[in-house]
């Protein structure tokens, strides 16, 4: 059965990115209160210490108050680097995270597309406020199939440290990342060849990229392994409370339960007032959805 789940974007619109391990303590009370019994968490890299030592804290917090975490971004900003030293140590940090997400009983570990750090622009201009760069600096002698092996490469280590640790692997696809179309990412998990590998799809960017996103679902298939939700006008990936947008959840739900998943939806509202109320009527309405 599909199950609803509340988003880590709910802890990062009411105290910042990434909150601070006081926050969290705190904010998983307050997603308790309202009514959620699991929850999504992330873990960026390079700004993990803090966690790494409460970490018991948020576990015993976890089983005291009975708030399941079912999944745990790991940030690694790095993992996709040109170079080389970059790319392992990345690893290492991710193979911390997944330690850290097996420990808390989270059985999935996602991740995203990051463009490579040497191909972020120093000077950063967007389209819109938060979004992605208007563009890149492509380095001298770059080769896409370059980049394109690297993605593979580190796509198949990762699957074998997230396995390592009893979890499932997935990346999340977002616009504005360098990968960032279901069927580009569906080619590169068919040339990664290993089997604990999937996609976190969220309609908000699939919208975003003009996807059909009920055909984005059947495209999928093996690799659909949680699903974000929230609206938007399908001119920028928003992440608004429904209707605020014209994405039909109810077809989406219907698509799920047609095709046979059975994961976790998540309630993946951003940047909205009154988030929390906003999240527990979006919890009813998917609930209700999932009943019919």
């Amino acid at each position: 059965m599909i199950n609803v789940t509340c988003g880590f974007t709910i802890p990062i619109t009411l105290y910042g990115l990434p909150p601070r391990i006081d926050s969290i303590l705190k904010v998983m009370g307050e997603i308790r209160e309202a009514g959620f019994t699991t929850m999504e968490m992330e873990i960026t890299a390079g700004d993990r210490d803090d966690y790494v030592a409460n970490w018991d804290k948020v576990i015993d917090l976890s089983k005291k108050i009975g708030l399941d975490v079912v999944s745990i971004m790991a940030v690694t900003y790095d993992m996709f680097s040109l170079e080389k030293r970059k790319r392992e140590q990345s690893l290492e940090e991710y193979a911390d995270i997944c330690k850290m997400t097996s420990a808390i009983g989270a059985k999935l570990s996602t991740n995203c597309f990051y463009l490579p750090p040497e191909m972020v622009p120093k000077a950063r201009t967007s389209i819109y406020s938060g979004g992605p760069s208007v563009a890149v600096d492509i380095p001298d002698g770059f080769k896409w199939s370059g980049l394109r092996n690297i993605v593979i490469e580190q796509l198949r280590n990762s699957s074998e440290i997230a396995g390592k640790n009893g979890l499932t692997f997935a990346m999340e696809m977002r616009a504005g990342d360098f990968i960032s179309s279901v069927d580009g990412v569906i080619s590169i998990f068919n040339d990664c060849g290993v089997d604990n590998i999937g996609m976190v799809y969220d309609v908000a960017h699939a919208h975003a990229i003009s996807e059909y996103l009920d055909l984005g679902i059947y495209k999928l298939g093996k690799y659909l392994k949680l699903v974000h939700l929230s609206d938007n006008d399908g001119t920028r990936p928003y992440h608004y409370q429904p209707g605020k947008g014209n994405i039909d959840f109810g077809n989406i739900i219907t698509t799920l339960k047609k095709t046979g998943y059975d994961g976790y939806v998540v309630v993946d509202i951003s940047g909205i007032d009154n988030i929390l109320d906003e999240a527990v009527k979006m919890k009813a309405m998917l609930e209700k959805l999932i009943k019919e």
